[in-house]
């Protein structure tokens, strides 16, 4: 499959990690109680903390080995074998040590109930092995099952999720679907690609790389994930649903972009193993250009209309957490290009220690600024915390990405972007006293719109932006 129908399939597969959560969430936060939501989460970032520990750095380092020897039909059915025994039992390990640490933490005791489910998700990860199918670059495959998987699961959550108690339910549903995903995929491996149990066990030989893998994800898990488990600790699960309902919201953007990275980081092995720079800089540079596009103008609207978005998306009850979402919203930019220079990049080229010395950095700062500022500030405090450990680990891989190859910027989409945000901008500084806030936001966006358009018409005439609405149209055809 060709570059362009990956990433088609891919910004398929991950609008819909936006469009489903558009419509569960909002649902979700109004059914059930604040104390049940901030439950789910604290709990759910005990289970992220032990995927991500027991998945060693697999699915980076699957994609990479798959996509290096992709016609190898045997050799990847036998690495496929091995992670996958890896993973399961390090899986298994992780939650035997989740319920011992039920009988030892207080706030882990009551909910004995959302362990259980929790670890149906740890152990089914273990056989999700969306890193093969990424590897074969089958995205097509990938996307299909999902949408088929979030389909049912709104449908589910929509019949079932009633009451304000029914988040056991909401949360098994959501562990559901990780079994369901996982089935399918190892279920269509076994039938297609299995070609039979490796010869010999070769565990060991993966051991070196996936530990510095493993060294990086327990760094990113620790300031991405235990900020919630922090913040669980000093306050009340209600502040702690005050911080991870905007988060959820700007999850679902960043994973939008990360999503599209993930599609080049194959492409992006083969063309370092070809040696061929100029072509890794200009999809590095694509890459830029389609971060700027969707996450600048996320970012200001977020900033200029945080109570309608938050009024939309959970309700008046989630108000407190308007400087949340605000000092968030900056998130996807900064991961954004942090993909770019470190997943898209420095990963492929086997530069892995340079990622785990910034998350090592980013851990430091996260942990720093979250024992300060979460005492005093509460849930903005674990937001401040966030954006600054992203910011520094983004600032060290961008340092270490631009001493091996030139990093371009296109100031020109940059400004584009700018311009066409100021009329906005204007709009709502002049408008604001005469329209209601959900108006005003709507015709903001409206405007943005077509002052882009205008702008690139009339004035810029970007190739980039031309070049995406050229693919669009023979995609349609």
């Amino acid at each position: 499959m060709s570059l362009k129908k990956n990433v088609i399939s891919n910004f398929i597969l991950t609008s819909s990690t936006i469009l489903f959560p558009l419509i569960t969430f909002p649902y979700v936060t109004r059914v059930l109680s604040s104390n049940g939501l901030g439950s789910i989460f604290f709990i759910d970032a005990f289970s992220q903390y032990f995927i991500i520990l027991s998945s060693l750095g697999i699915p980076f380092y699957g994609v990479r080995e798959i996509a290096k020897h992709k016609h190898d039909v045997k050799r990847n059915s036998d690495l496929v074998v091995e992670l996958v025994i890896l993973q399961f039992f390090l899986a298994l390990t992780c939650c035997c040590i989740f319920f011992a640490l039920h009988f030892f933490i207080p706030k882990l005791g009551s909910q004995i109930s959302l362990i259980q489910i929790a670890c149906l998700s740890i152990l089914s990860n273990s056989f999700l092995i969306e890193w093969y199918y990424q590897g074969i670059e089958n995205f097509s495959y990938i996307t299909k099952r999902s949408l088929i998987i979030k389909s049912l699961s709104v449908i589910a959550i929509l019949v079932l999720v009633k009451q304000q108690d029914d988040y056991i339910l909401y949360f098994l549903i959501l562990s559901l679907l990780v079994f369901s995903n996982s089935f399918l995929n190892f279920y269509n491996f076994y039938k297609h690609f299995y070609k039979g149990w490796p010869e010999k066990l070769n565990l060991s030989i993966h051991l070196k790389p996936l530990l510095v893998l493993f060294s990086i994800n327990v760094s990113i898990s620790v300031y991405t994930v235990l900020d919630t488990v922090i913040l669980g600790f000093f306050t009340t699960p209600v502040a702690v649903s005050f911080y991870n309902v905007p988060l959820k919201l700007v999850k679902m953007f960043w994973l939008l972009i990360a999503g599209i990275g993930t599609v080049l980081i194959p492409r992006m092995s083969v063309l370092h193993a070809n040696k061929n720079n100029e072509a890794i800089k200009d999809l590095m540079a694509k890459s830029i250009n389609v971060i700027f596009l969707i996450a600048l103008p996320f970012s200001f609207f977020c900033v200029v209309f945080p109570t309608e978005i938050l009024t939309i998306i959970s309700g008046k009850k989630y108000l407190p957490a308007i400087n949340v979402l605000r000092i968030l919203s900056l998130i996807p930019l900064i991961i954004g290009l942090c993909n770019v220079f470190g997943t898209q990049y420095l990963l492929p080229i086997g530069q892995e220690r340079k990622i785990l010395h910034a998350t090592i950095l980013g851990l430091v700062v996260s942990l720093t600024a979250n024992f300060i500022l979460i005492p005093i500030y509460s849930f903005t405090g674990a937001a401040i915390s966030c954006l600054l450990a992203e910011l520094t680990v983004c600032i060290y891989i961008y340092i270490w990405a631009r001493k091996n190859i030139a990093i371009t910027f296109d100031y020109k989409l940059l400004s584009l972007i700018v311009l066409s945000l100021l009329p906005s901008f204007l709009l709502t500084l002049g408008l604001k006293n005469y329209l209601s806030s959900l108006s005003m936001m709507t015709l903001s966006i409206f405007v943005y719109i077509i002052s882009f358009i205008l702008f690139q018409l009339l004035l810029f005439r970007n190739k980039f932006v031309e070049e995406i609405v050229s693919n669009i149209l023979k995609f349609k055809k």
